[in-house]
């Protein structure tokens, strides 16, 4: 992603990133302790539908799959929004806590996963940042988002709290910042739209943001994909900018999350 930063913002950026992004000691993702079988599912971390993190291998179009107009998210990408939110299970499959946001460097990549730990209804808990190096994105039996990590429940509950609020601030190092925001299109007169996810490859770097467009009260409208590294950054106070015009945005894929969702071929 292009970034506009002032001398004197980016100075200020990297120190932020410095405190923010360090990640404790005791909130180290260690290896994960399974038994044989379970260590059978995990060799080349190849699993359909999982993404794992530790190793960077390169994901190519693994992201998306087109059929004529329409853009489908690949079994082996993610979609960040609906990895926010998801039950993030130990070395036991105990649930520890929910994903409250992911942590995003200078490469466009998920560097770390901040875990809320001990939520109940939205309430309670701390918050913990772990490294997303050994952690895994993958679901549960209902077919739902999981995160799976290599701490125990007592470690998370040990580890350091974590402050976001100065990550909040730089408006283009957390998925949330992101999640939500206006997009402000080439033009005046072409109008805006909004952000309304992030796709990750198989290794965690930001692909594509879903675009929504053209809605009334939040009514109908369109939902598309661009290259994230379309989008120019800026404040977090501030729409985020993409290079095109209304007409452009019209001409790409609509997008899916599934084949399940996607209309039929002669239906489009």
């Amino acid at each position: 992603m292009k970034k506009l930063l002032t001398t004197t913002a980016l100075v200020a950026s990297v120190a932020l990133a410095s405190a923010g992004h360090a990640a404790p000691e005791d909130a180290k993702n260690a290896p994960m302790e399974v038994a044989p079988a379970q260590q059978q599912s995990r060799p080349g971390m190849e699993t359909p539908g999982e993404m794992p993190s530790a190793a960077r291998q390169e994901a190519g179009s693994d992201v998306l799959t087109t059929r004529g107009n329409a853009a489908i998210l690949s079994g082996t990408a993610s979609a960040a929004g609906k990895v926010i939110g998801a039950d993030v299970v130990g070395p036991d499959g105990k649930k520890l806590g929910v994903v409250d946001d992911l942590v995003f460097d200078e490469n466009d990549a998920v560097k770390q996963v901040i875990i809320a730990d001990g939520v109940m209804f939205g309430f309670g808990g701390k918050m913990v940042a772990i490294d997303f190096e050994g952690a895994s994105v993958t679901r549960d039996e209902n077919g739902d988002r999981m995160v799976r990590i290599g701490m125990t429940g007592e470690a998370l509950e040990n580890a350091t709290e974590f402050d976001k609020a100065p990550l909040e601030k730089t408006g283009g190092e957390l998925a949330s910042s992101y999640i939500g925001r206006e997009v402000a299109l080439a033009t005046e007169k072409d109008g805006t739209g909004e952000i309304s996810d992030i796709l990750l490859d198989r290794n965690g770097t930001a692909k594509y943001a879903v675009i929504e467009y053209g809605s009334t009260l939040g009514v109908g409208g369109n939902r598309t994909v661009v290259e994230f590294e379309q989008l120019t950054a800026a404040r977090a106070e501030e729409p985020v900018k993409l290079a095109m015009t209304l007409d452009e945005l019209r001409q790409q894929p609509a997008f899916f999350y599934s084949e399940e969702e996607a209309p039929k071929a002669g239906e489009m």
